[in-house]
């Protein structure tokens, strides 16, 4: 494994969830050595992308990805998009709406929306979202490169839930069910009780930057509310595409009325 290689990884265990890790901890996830671990750390620092806590001398991201940031949200503010859209998903269906971008590992949340109404799915956005367990992941899996698929099933997969697919073979249809219809429909895959709807949002040369998506108690899912919460999704999933550039693929356009 390259050097940049080894980096990224190393940085994709950081998340909202996990703000800081110890030396030992990140060495044991990423499945390297600690020499070589703390050696692309202090490499880190000095540009001052990781910082270390000098109480509990864990690590975490530092303020160099900040400048960074800014200029990737002021070429191409996915995040104001994401933002715009999914509030208007949220209007349109009045059910919970949320966007999602990639990481080597799971989508991150950096839109949601909760409608006025009773019974409503509730968004944790500091919670990874799992490939495999949500129809978010499935979409982003669908429209990625195979390795990144193939990698995910190298390892046993955590239930989330009673039904939660950990079969590899399984895995694998769904994504190439989610490639064809452009869409993806998830029941009591990460939560009991909630049904997702999701489509991929791309990049320019075609591959998922993440997932636009509504979740709602399966108590409301009928054949009509499935209908036209996957039109709404697919149109949400084009502005965006088109927005950061992208070309929106036959699939999900077929979706659009």
């Amino acid at each position: 494994m390259k050097t940049i290689d080894k980096t990224m990884r190393l940085l994709s265990f950081f998340t909202p969830s996990q703000p800081e890790i110890g030396l030992s901890e990140l060495a044991r996830m990423a499945e390297m050595d600690k020499a070589t671990t703390r050696r692309i750390l202090v490499s880190l620092g000095k540009h001052h992308f990781i910082e270390q806590n000098q109480i509990t001398k864990a690590y975490r991201l530092g303020s160099g990805f900040l400048h960074l940031a800014r200029v990737r949200e002021a070429t191409t503010p996915i995040t104001a998009i994401a933002t715009q859209t999914v509030e208007w998903l949220c209007d349109c269906t009045r059910e919970t709406a949320h966007a999602s971008v990639g990481s080597p590992n799971a989508l991150i949340t950096i839109a949601h929306k909760e409608p006025q109404r009773g019974t409503v799915v509730m968004i944790d956005p500091t919670e990874p979202l799992p490939f495999h367990a949500t129809a978010s992941g499935i979409v982003f899996l669908a429209f990625n490169d195979a390795d990144l698929l193939e990698n995910l099933l190298k390892k046993p997969l955590k239930k989330h839930t009673d039904h939660t697919e950990i079969d590899p073979d399984a895995v694998r249809a769904r994504v190439a069910k989610a490639r064809r219809d452009g869409y993806y429909l998830n029941e009591h895959g990460f939560e009991s009780d909630v049904a997702g709807l999701a489509a991929p949002y791309l990049n320019a040369d075609g591959t998922a930057a993440g997932a636009i998506a509504v979740a709602m108690p399966t108590t409301r899912k009928t054949d009509e509310q499935i209908h036209m919460v996957k039109q709404h999704v697919a149109a949400a999933s084009a502005r965006i595409t088109t927005a950061i550039g992208g070309v929106v693929h036959p699939s999900i356009q077929k979706l659009i009325v």
